[in-house]
């Protein structure tokens, strides 16, 4: 049984060297360290003719904490939700809340007006209408 495991340990590490070459021991014993998870949001991207339509469901954000910043080709949304614990009166037998950082960053097929973007938020949905640069003629093709 022994020897089994040592055979199976052996294909394991060469079968993972396979996978990630580059990896060593110290980028493999550091990928145990516990890091700061970033939610990304869900987003629906709606081509409306003249204009986008960005909808993130953002639940839980109030509307001063959400960041939302415009470009010519991508829109970049930001937010930190949580809860801080400074009142150190309190005695604590478990803290399980805690701010979570929330990015998402959604590239345009089109270039838009950045500064004619308007965002509206309702019941933890933002919407955010993009009007078009130029928007580009389409043609139907009909198939032979």
């Amino acid at each position: 049984m022994a020897r089994l495991r040592q055979d199976f340990d052996r294909f394991r590490s060469d079968f993972e060297e396979l996978l990630w070459p580059l990896e060593t021991p110290l980028t493999r014993a550091l990928s145990v360290v516990p890091s700061v998870e970033t939610r990304v949001p869900y987003v629906d991207l709606e081509d409306r003719g003249k204009d986008f339509l960005l909808t993130a469901e953002m639940l839980g954000f109030k509307k001063e904490d959400v960041d939302i910043q415009v470009a010519d080709d991508a829109v970049e949304i930001k937010a930190t939700m949580g809860w801080k614990y400074d009142d150190k009166t309190k005695r604590y037998i478990c803290k399980e809340r805690a701010c979570e950082p929330f990015y998402r960053m959604v590239e345009l097929p089109e270039e838009v007006k950045a500064d004619a973007a308007q965002a509206n938020m309702k019941d933890g949905v933002i919407e955010v209408v993009l009007p078009k640069k130029t928007p580009k003629q389409k043609k139907k093709v009909l198939i032979k």
